[in-house]
């Protein structure tokens, strides 16, 4: 795995919304998923901002 790329979604489910992103570096990779949150980028992009630095990427 090479480069930079992330998807992000949204989960409709009963009684709100689940907001999830999947996001690499090299080969790094991490997820998120925040139940209850809003869109992906905007409830999951701040945690994977995090994370990938702290596994090394």
């Amino acid at each position: 795995m090479h480069g930079i790329g992330a998807k992000i979604g949204t989960a409709e489910i009963a009684g709100g919304t689940d907001g999830w992103m999947v996001a690499y570096n090299g080969n790094i990779a991490v997820c998120a998923l925040v139940q209850g949150g809003s869109s992906g980028v905007d409830s999951t992009g701040y945690v994977v901002r995090s994370l990938l630095p702290a596994a090394g990427s």
